[in-house]
């Protein structure tokens, strides 16, 4: 199989400050940004980003493919 791309994961969609979220077993999870890197896995290179989560207060390191950027719309749904 060939790989056109050189890294897994977009961190150019990311920069340090950007509100965040991802979910984890069903449950949605917030976060800024405190940091992205790329790390060397399986003969590609992984981005990820340092997030600190705003609920518990302690820090993830998310793979960049599974965060999406807070919108305020994001924020003003009605969760069921």
């Amino acid at each position: 199989m060939k790989i056109k791309e050189l890294s897994f994961g977009k961190k150019e969609k990311f920069k340090v400050g950007d509100l965040v979220f991802w979910t984890k077993i069903n449950e949605k999870m917030t976060g800024i940004v405190e940091n992205l890197y790329s790390r060397p896995m399986g003969g590609r290179s992984v981005d990820f980003a340092s997030v600190y989560e705003f609920s518990r207060q302690i820090k993830f390191e998310i793979l960049c493919m599974n965060l999406k950027l807070l919108r305020k719309s994001d924020v003003d749904k009605t969760e069921n």
